[in-house]
């Protein structure tokens, strides 16, 4: 008899551990049981939705941690959760994995991962644009007293890159539009936080992120150890914008950082939300409509979050848009 009702035991928990296996690697938000949920979420059942993020202190952790809130104030069988990440790019991977089923993304990757080009050349994902958001703009940091005025001043140095595309791909374009090559430079490629530490502790001299202002790390380093952003000049702007259309110039107002007493000029791009295909329809409506009834929220969350609103919504989108997000889009006006 023991050994019987060992085996059942042992059964049903492989069951329970199969279930949940097979669950993650679903797109399709789940129910409290581990099975996909239908789009009918009216049988009270606790519907899972997972967002791909950024770091722990970013604004895109911070905006969707604080969105999910909100999504299960108005669905309370809604259970949403924000999945740390490195950014965009791990963001689009853990939604072809089905770790997650939205993930925050910038147009560029976005529109990479839809064609299956650039890092995903040759395996494209199957996602569609749930909304445009804030602005991401490249931070470049310095130390206080550095010589580094400029890009063109970084041949030699040591640089501390964010992962993901700043490293791969935006790092490259702004050192070949002065003329420099990743061989002229010495890059790391890790995490906000330790970028920030490298140029406090001397071990970079250099260091580069992509987000929205203000980052919090960023903000720690300047009020710390006080820091200078670099500024790209309008000639260079021009150069790279006209070859990578993705890109504007975008200002980080005076007074934003410690001790940063002038407005700075960088290289920015939009920050959209984006999800699986295949997610149901009525939840895909259901996220966004919460996002646009909520815009007196967003600024509570993070100040920039506001820009997840109708005016960007559909604006620069890359990719086809998801029908439930479209559902609503028509329903409010702003698309046919």
């Amino acid at each position: 008899m023991k050994r019987n009702t060992l085996a059942r035991l042992i059964g049903i928990g492989l069951a329970v551990v199969m279930a949940v296996s097979f669950a993650g690697c679903s797109n399709q938000p789940v129910n409290a049981g581990g099975n996909e949920q239908s789009s009918n979420t009216g049988d009270g059942g606790t519907v899972t939705i997972r967002f791909g993020g950024g770091p722990s202190s970013s604004a895109n952790y911070t905006t969707f941690a604080g969105i999910g809130n909100l999504i299960t104030q108005d669905h309370p069988n809604y259970l949403c959760n924000t999945e740390i990440s490195t950014g965009s790019q791990e963001n689009i991977r853990m939604i072809q994995n089905g770790t997650v089923q939205f993930g925050v993304a910038m147009s560029d990757v976005e529109e990479a991962a839809f064609k299956g080009e650039r890092e995903f050349e040759g395996s494209p994902v199957d996602i569609r644009h749930v909304m445009g958001g804030y602005t991401t703009v490249i931070h470049m940091f310095v130390a206080e007293d550095s010589d580094i005025n400029s890009i063109a001043d970084l041949k030699g140095k040591k640089l501390a890159v964010s992962k993901g595309a700043m490293a791969q791909y935006y790092m490259p374009i702004l050192l070949e539009a002065y003329g420099l090559t990743t061989d002229d430079v010495t890059i790391t490629e890790t995490a906000l936080q330790d970028i920030c530490d490298a140029v406090n502790d001397g071990n970079a001299d250099f260091g580069v992120h992509i987000t929205p202002y203000t980052s919090s790390p960023i903000a720690d380093l300047a009020a710390t150890k006080g820091i200078k952003l670099l500024s790209v000049d309008q000639e260079h702007i021009d150069k790279i914008t006209s070859e990578y259309p993705y890109f504007y110039a975008y200002t980080i107002p005076a007074g934003v950082y410690t001790g940063v007493d002038e407005d700075v000029v960088s290289i920015a791009t939009r920050n959209n939300l984006v999800c699986a295909a295949d997610v149901d329809d009525e939840i895909v409506y259901n996220v966004v409509k919460c996002i646009i009834e909520h815009q007196d929220d967003l600024a509570d969350i993070y100040p920039q979050a506001v820009e997840f609103n109708t005016e960007n919504a559909i604006e620069g989108a890359l990719i086809d848009i998801h029908p439930g997000a479209a559902k609503y889009y028509q329903e409010i006006g702003i698309m046919e």
